[in-house]
């Protein structure tokens, strides 16, 4: 059982290791496989490098791997905010595919003329509208060339 977990941990250093390869001097003081970061045990890699040579811990979170302060305090705030989920009504909308369909309301429907109905009907609809029923609400006289005129 020894040489199993004795081989994950080589494995999970050489995988810190390289995250942190990009800073300037770096130096590798300390391998933690199991330190607690305020939520879970996580491995961590206490690392000195930077410009200002600085105490840094390299931390695997969440499938990657994440430099953050020496300082416990000041590293389970950063990794917290980084686990908190993010509010998804907040996010921005993915960009429309080509495939969309986008009418000119001016130029490819015209309105319904039930009472206080208003839908957007597609030019020449000859149906009962959709919205209010109505069989004998026909699409507006005015036409979309009209519209498309102004």
């Amino acid at each position: 059982m020894g040489t199993e977990s004795g081989t994950r941990d080589e494995l999970t250093r050489q995988r810190l290791v390289s995250a942190a390869g990009h800073l300037p001097g770096l130096t590798i003081l300390d391998f933690d496989p199991e330190w607690w970061d305020g939520q879970s045990h996580v491995p961590c890699l206490v690392v000195r490098g930077g410009r200002r040579m600085r105490l840094l811990r390299v931390v695997e979170t969440g499938g990657e791997c994440v430099i953050v302060p020496f300082s416990r305090r000041q590293a389970e705030r950063w990794l917290a905010t980084r686990r908190r989920p993010a509010r998804p009504e907040l996010l921005v909308p993915a960009p429309r595919i080509a495939v969309d369909v986008v009418l000119d309301a001016y130029a490819d429907v015209m309105r319904c003329r039930g009472n206080a109905c208003g839908a957007l009907l597609p030019v020449g609809w000859d149906c009962a509208c959709p919205v209010c029923g109505d069989e004998e609400s026909q699409p507006s006289p005015r036409s979309s060339s009209e519209y498309a005129a102004r």
